[in-house]
């Protein structure tokens, strides 16, 4: 589980992102990225029906939390990031998700 200092949890805070943020996509994820005005991170994770049953979707939430928080020294501070799975997530292994996922930050070109 990430610490409340590091996570989104109101839906004005989603939307900010959503309007402002820059949108990287890749097979398994999609990325939003805005620039925070505090020096730490915040980051969401979104899951739609459409990927399946709960079981499906609670799963594909804990990957990408463990990935977040392996990678969380690599992450820019000062961003809130905002992680929605896509469909084809539930046949992504752990690894194609966290690989995915840095190359797509990487991308953002964030420092």
């Amino acid at each position: 589980m990430l610490h409340k200092d590091l996570r989104i949890t109101r839906n004005q805070q989603y939307s900010v992102v959503y309007k402002n943020g820059r949108r990287f996509a890749g097979k398994y994820l999609i990325v939003f990225i805005v620039q925070s005005n505090g020096q730490g991170r915040r980051f969401g994770i979104v899951t739609s029906k459409k990927i399946g049953n709960a079981v499906t979707r609670n799963r594909a939430k804990r990957q990408i939390r463990e990935v977040v928080r392996r990678n969380l020294a690599r992450l820019p501070k000062g961003y809130d990031i905002v992680i929605v799975a896509r469909y084809t997530v539930k046949e992504a292994t752990f690894g194609l998700i966290e690989s995915e996922f840095l190359r797509l930050i990487r991308k953002a070109n964030v420092k």
